[in-house]
């Protein structure tokens, strides 16, 4: 009968006394299974998968489009728009700017027109 330990020792043992014997066998171990590995593949038979050839397509029926997608609610593709807002839109939508801000954009603004006619005689 096989006793594990007396094996577990004598590697033991070896890897302790004689390192670079145990790294040249672990080696030689290693390429001996990868080249058996290899040879495997290169030696295995090839699976030929043949393409199946084409049909012709023959129109037996006309060709339908698909339904297309419900218009959603509130959903206009295209519209009129009209030239001037009414008063309910003006009240709705626009804002009038404050004094403040207005002040500020003509301060940039002068100072825009000072640097482009400063250099002007």
């Amino acid at each position: 009968m096989i006793d594990f330990d007396d094996i577990k020792d004598s590697l033991s043992d070896l890897t302790h006394e004689k390192p670079l014997l145990f790294a040249v066998i672990g080696i030689v171990v290693f390429l001996f299974f990868a080249g058996l590995i290899i040879l495997m593949i290169q030696t295995s038979p090839v699976k030929k998968t043949e393409i199946p050839q084409a049909e012709p397509f023959t129109a037996d029926n006309p060709v339908l489009p698909p339904d297309p997608p419900d218009i959603e609610k509130e959903y206009y593709p295209n519209r009129i728009t009209e030239n001037q807002w009414s008063q309910e839109e003006i009240n709705k939508w626009f804002t009038y700017p404050e004094e403040e801000t207005m002040k500020e954009l003509e301060k940039a603004n002068d100072k825009i027109v000072d640097d482009i006619t400063g250099a002007a005689p």
